[in-house]
């Protein structure tokens, strides 16, 4: 008799975009007798903003950057349910898992349902995942998961054009055309389209029951691109950013009239920070490979891959 696979997915999404990416890579799979796929959408008990509003947007900063949970709602599937495969779609914020997802990962619920289980992440972002995607090798492996493989679907435009319309879009909900000038925000429909063939991968895998070569596969296909100019630029973010967290929240807790200055500080600061340090950093990441080629191709290796570096 065949074994129906069953396979969890996952998500947080505010507009949808998270949901469109992880239905392409999920294609082949949909409508197929062989395969139990059950959603489940990651609620917050209090309904996050979209649009947001600008001092909104920036005082979610210092918890998400600290890794601090909030109140979910229940989920859906029953958490002793024993599924085959665990996907798991979700968006960096401040370069950090996004509070939602990581609230989820601290569950009970997370403990039982990824407890042994080979899990995919699915990444749909601007461009910067790395730090989120070190943070999720932590909290699976503290959950005893395995990750088998990375998807990453990001915005394929220039580090400023998409930071002018990654806030557009996250602050006016405009996503095409902004200012009649700037290209339309988020992931290039020719990512969507080609996506069916990872789940085409992640099938033979799943049905293999042997993940092993499925990361490197991904990583053929082009759905893991690690852009050496924001390798660099991410890198100082990383170092900076839970000091400028501790800087906001020692004045005050999470939307608290305390904090409004330093939030509103934090707020000009960053982008200020972007559209100064962005060209520069592309300048050096363009003679990093021929200063350090053997250091910076061991670093776009490492973070292509799924293994968690040991301090």
């Amino acid at each position: 008799m065949l074994h129906l696979k069953k396979i969890l997915v996952i998500y947080y999404t505010q507009t949808g975009q998270a949901k469109k990416a992880v239905d392409s890579v999920l294609k082949p799979l949909e409508n197929n007798p062989e395969y139990s796929i059950h959603y489940e959408l990651i609620k917050p008990k209090s309904a996050l903003p979209y649009p947001w509003k600008y001092s909104e947007f920036f005082d979610v900063f210092p918890e998400n950057v600290h890794g601090i949970p909030f109140e979910l709602e229940p989920l859906t599937v029953d958490s002793d349910t024993n599924f085959d495969l665990v996907i798991i779609g979700y968006q960096p914020w401040f370069l950090s898992i996004c509070r939602p997802i990581n609230s989820f990962l601290l569950s009970t619920a997370a403990a039982k349902l990824l407890n042994g289980k080979p899990v995919i992440t699915i990444i749909n972002c601007r461009n910067m995942w790395l730090g989120a995607q070190e943070k999720m090798k932590e909290r699976l492996m503290d959950l005893k998961a395995k990750l088998a493989g990375n998807i990453v679907f990001a915005d394929r435009s220039s580090n400023l054009t998409s930071l002018v319309t990654v806030l557009a879009f996250e602050l006016k909900g405009i996503k095409q055309n902004y200012m009649g000038m700037f290209p339309r925000y988020g992931v290039a429909d020719s990512d969507l389209d080609a996506a069916p063939r990872l789940g085409k991968l992640i099938e033979t895998a799943l049905n293999q029951n042997n993940f092993d070569k499925l990361q490197e596969l991904i990583v053929a296909n082009d759905f893991v691109t690690v852009k050496p100019n924001l390798l660099l630029m991410e890198g100082r973010g990383r170092a900076l950013f839970p000091l400028y967290a501790n800087y906001v929240s020692k004045k005050g807790t999470a939307k608290s009239e305390e904090r409004k200055g330093r939030v509103k500080t934090f707020g000009i600061v960053l982008p200020t920070a972007i559209l100064i340090l962005s060209p520069i950093i592309t300048i050096v990441s363009r003679l990093a490979p021929l200063i350090a080629y053997g250091k910076m191709k061991k670093q776009i290796q490492y973070y292509q891959q799924n293994e968690l570096k040991q301090n």
